[in-house]
């Protein structure tokens, strides 16, 4: 931990293709290099880091009686194909050939590998519950990799799962989980800010939990529901669309408006002169069952296919084709509208719709967009409007009649059951009956670049002090051979005290006080110890605490005690 020794070298001047302050820094001081898109090396400084937060995550996992292993990144196809995913998840897994023409892909998850990989070893019901972990490289091929270690194709992962033989045990299980995972981000510094958030279960449940740390530059958006006193993930989150008041006295003449070439409801609003709030958004979906469905909503809106699907009692929707939208409506993709519709075309309307005067929505014509559309003249008014929109900020609670409370959050975790799923697809069951699977996931890199986000100033990083590469930055200025006698000695004696010190020993003359300092400050380390020829004729070290800028001159013999207080 020496500076000359280290593969280590800082820079002033920030990445030009990073937008994200993780990786801006990160980057800056040497404790990682981009290869590529996503993709990260971790240099000495920053793989210290890494492995200390790895550390944590360990403790805690072992705490609740998991069972740490270390499976492979390549899978055979044949375990993809008995679960669907294969086909599935197509858009991020990574495949290739291996040679004899064998296919295979690199886990971006391991439910795939773990679950035959448990069964051989869970025989009979004493063998239950099982918690196995790992912490491991995952890929996944990001169609968008951004915000530094936050989105990446390539990254570290912790991620565990559990296997019982009934619902009341894995119940039971997810909540020592869930307080383990408190404890892990408590123990970070993030215990305040992460929250414990509902969300979707997706296609393995009706419900699963995020652990979402609020930051300004988050991705996801979540909402406090004051009546039920929990966060709320946006997919899940019902909710009411804020009135708007209109300054139309009266009805307008309803016409067709020709506009080409019109991309989002922006530049539409602002070529018909119409508020954004009296566009129209009209989706057509197919279900499973070959029926079609045409979702308006307000224009600034989109749809929630969660919502809609539970609606309309669909299993699965997807978009309709521009083949089936030409021959339903007679135009092209993206002039579709209620008007006029085939009456086999079920409307779901948002509530967002409700009460609105003179509004605008495709003709059914392509180019051209109708506009002072009024129910009970124009169009009938719907029995019923519904919630299929994915809320926004100023959105109504249903239940308070307020406006929820939001927050832009990191997602740092999410933890969900299984069900039984992959126990299904591999045979895996006892007395009859499939084995019940949870799991359980943190975002090793992820979280590393999301500590940053939160703990930095304008000068660099302020690492917590359990996560810092060293705590000590000993940092010996002035030309004096003196000085530096006495920090090869001060640097023996710290690490003899069990105290982590990076040694800036650059004597080189381009490298002063103003660069070590500022070197400091940058990586993040807790502490800086500055030895100096004045310093030293009165046998004093100055100590400046990184977090608050507090500065302290002290005695170099009280300096361990200090430091280790």
């Amino acid at each position: 931990m020496k500076y000359t020794h280290l593969l280590l070298k800082t820079a002033k001047e920030s990445p030009t293709d990073e937008d994200a302050k993780n990786a801006e820094l990160l980057i800056r001081g040497g404790f990682v290099q981009k290869e590529m898109a996503g993709v990260y090396s971790y240099l000495p400084l920053g793989l210290k880091v890494l492995r200390k937060i790895e550390a944590i995550i360990r403790e805690e996992m072992n705490a609740v009686g998991a069972n740490e292993l270390l499976m492979p990144a390549l899978s055979a196809k044949e375990n993809w194909e008995k679960t669907g995913r294969w086909e599935m998840m197509h858009d991020i897994l990574y495949r290739m050939e291996m040679s004899g023409g064998r296919e295979c892909a690199l886990h971006p998850t391991h439910e795939e590998t773990v679950t035959p990989l448990v069964q051989q070893f869970c025989a009979s019901p004493k063998d239950f519950p099982k918690c196995v972990y790992q912490i491991q490289t995952k890929f996944r091929n990001e169609p968008r990799a951004k915000s530094g270690l936050l989105r990446g194709r390539e990254f570290q992962m912790k991620d565990a799962y559990s296997f019982h033989t009934n619902q009341e045990d894995f119940e039971k299980y997810y909540g020592v989980m869930t307080e383990a995972y408190h404890r892990i981000y408590k123990r970070l510094g993030l215990g305040e800010l992460t929250k414990f958030v509902a969300a979707s279960g997706g296609e393995f449940s009706d419900f699963s939990h995020e652990f979402q740390t609020i930051s300004p530059i988050g991705e996801d958006e979540i909402f406090w529901d004051e009546a039920g006193k929990q966060w709320l993930n946006k997919e899940i989150t019902p909710a009411l669309a804020p009135p708007v008041k209109y300054s139309d006295a009266e009805e307008l003449p309803m016409e067709d408006v020709e506009g080409k070439g019109l991309i989002g409801v922006e530049p539409l609003a602002e070529f018909l002169k119409i508020p954004v709030a009296k566009t129209t958004k009209t989706i057509l979906f197919e279900t499973d069952t070959g029926d079609i469905l045409a979702a308006a909503l307000r224009g600034n809106y989109d749809v929630d296919e969660r919502k809609l699907k539970k609606i309309v009692g669909a299993k699965s929707l997807k978009l309709a084709s521009a083949e089936k939208i030409k021959e339903l409506t007679g135009a092209e993709l993206g002039y579709a509208g209620v008007l006029n519709l085939p009456e086999s075309v079920r409307v779901i309307w948002d509530d967002s719709c409700q009460g609105r005067r003179n509004f605008e929505m495709g003709a059914n014509k392509t180019d051209f967009h109708t506009i002072n559309i009024n129910f009970g003249r124009d169009l009938s008014e719907p029995e019923e409007f519904y919630d299929i929109k994915v809320p926004q900020p100023g959105d109504i609670n249903p239940k308070t009649k307020k406006a929820y409370p939001v927050e832009k959050a990191i997602e740092v975790a999410n933890i969900f059951p299984l069900g039984e799923k992959y126990s299904r697809a591999f045979k895996f069951s006892q007395e009859g009956k499939p084995i019940i699977m949870g799991c359980y996931g943190i975002g090793i890199s992820r979280l590393m670049g999301t500590l940053v986000e939160i703990f930095h100033d304008e000068n660099g990083i302020i690492w917590p002090e359990n996560v810092a590469p060293a705590q000590v930055y000993l940092a010996p200025i002035g030309r004096d051979p003196k000085v530096f006698s006495v920090a090869d000695k001060l640097y023996d004696e710290l690490q003899s005290a069990g105290i982590e010190v990076l040694y800036d020993d650059r004597q080189d003359k381009k490298t002063g006080p103003g660069q070590k300092f500022a070197d400091h400050e940058l990586l993040g380390l807790p502490f800086r110890v500055v030895l100096s020829e004045k310093l030293l004729a009165q046998k004093e070290v100055e100590v400046v605490d990184r977090k608050t800028g507090k500065t302290t001159i002290m005695p170099q013999k009280k300096l361990v005690s200090f430091l280790t207080q």
